[in-house]
């Protein structure tokens, strides 16, 4: 081999390895930038992901986290319907997600009024209103002087003062009088079937009867639960029913409290309300004599046994004196009652008397009819 050729070798494997040493820096080179590049972008998402997780954490804390909402579940209430009532209250924000979670826990809603808080994840509220979780704990001194909570049972066409009597028996606070203020003085914006109600009319009506657990210390949030329990009644269907009818809700709440005072057998409910709606309808007074003892009852007598003189009693509610429908419903009536008005019986009677003291009442089309009536089963003392 000759010298020429030596090095023409000897710079072809100079040239070799340069280009081998070029391709193994840029390897590296290659190698390094990608790490920094994937340590850089990894730097960018960890710092999207803490903030995105913190603006998401800020939206759903509520500002006004820890402010107590008052909740009532009713005997037969849906999981669907308590996930309504928790989204319109602000406690929750997805229904679907309550109802699954509520589904997992295989519990069942518990009925009663519970203290929830603003804030509170879905998970503790199932428990709380299932029992898994106990109910928040009263402060240790109240419990000392007065019971937490206790049973009331409101009857069908009690009176709102007669409601006060029986929180103020059963040792609520404040007696009697605090319910009547808690009724005057409560926040009537948020329920909807007070709209259009003047500022000064009374509630009567509107408290629902039921079986209830009642705040020992709290008249407001009783109120509250009754008022709730009345629109949870009162149901979408019932209010287009009353929309069919040309009636407002406190029309129809008005004559059912008038049918609850009258009727005493639930089959007689469709007929007495029929009867109510073709007087007012064809322009008679509806001479209910359930009005006239509401505008003379007292404390020691609310529903006083009514003589002659009473129908001439100077009231707005004396329905034998005035025209039309009283200014307001004369006591609290129940379902039933409710149902009879939106839904009553068709008939031509125009009349009707009791027959004694049975209950039951004989109906008549005309006059004549009603005075046989009266001469046969009052009169005589039938």
């Amino acid at each position: 081999m000759t010298t020429s050729t030596l090095r023409r070798s000897a710079r072809l494997v100079a040239r070799q390895h340069s280009e081998e040493g070029l391709d193994s820096v840029l390897r590296v080179f290659t190698q390094s930038l990608k790490v920094v590049t994937i340590a850089a972008l990894s730097v960018v998402v960890l710092a999207t992901g803490v903030w995105a997780f913190s603006y998401a954490a800020e939206l759903a804390r509520p500002s006004d986290a820890g402010e107590p909402v008052m909740l009532t579940v009713f005997e037969d209430q849906t999981d669907a319907e308590i996930a309504d009532e928790l989204a319109s209250q602000g406690l929750i924000k997805s229904t679907l997600l309550f109802q699954g979670q509520f589904k997992l826990s295989g519990g069942a809603l518990i009925p009663g009024t519970y203290t929830l808080r603003k804030g509170m994840s879905v998970p503790q509220i199932v428990d709380r209103i299932t029992g898994a979780a106990p109910a928040e704990e009263a402060p240790a001194e109240a419990a000392l002087t007065a019971p937490e909570s206790f049973d009331i049972t409101i009857p069908e066409g009690w009176r709102i003062e007669q409601i006060a009597e029986e929180y103020g028996r059963l040792g609520g606070k404040g007696g009697a009088q605090a319910f009547l203020d808690a009724v005057k003085d409560i926040d009537r914006s948020q329920f909807d079937f007070l709209e259009g109600l003047p500022a000064d009319a009374s509630l009567e009506g509107y408290l629902f009867p039921d079986t209830y657990r009642f705040d020992a210390n709290d008249p407001v949030v009783n109120v509250v639960t009754l008022l709730t329990n009345f629109g949870n009644k009162y149901t979408p269907e019932m209010r287009q029913r009353t929309q069919q009818m040309g009636l407002t809700i406190r029309d129809v709440v008005t004559l059912a409290s008038l049918v609850e005072r009258e009727a005493q057998l639930p089959e007689e409910r469709p007929t007495i309300a029929d009867i109510y709606l073709s007087r007012w309808e064809q322009g008679w007074r509806l001479d209910a004599d359930p009005t006239v003892q509401y505008a003379l009852g007292k404390p020691d007598e609310w529903w006083p046994k009514l003589s002659g003189d009473d129908l001439f009693y100077d009231s707005p509610y004396n329905t034998y004196q005035k025209d039309g429908l009283p200014p307001g419903p004369i006591a609290n009536p129940g379902f039933a009652s409710i149902q009879a008005v939106l839904f009553p019986d068709d008939t031509p009677y125009m009349y009707f008397v009791a027959k004694g003291d049975t209950g039951e009442h004989a109906f008549a089309v005309t006059s004549e009819e009603q005075d046989q009536n009266v001469e046969l089963y009052q009169n005589n003392g039938g």
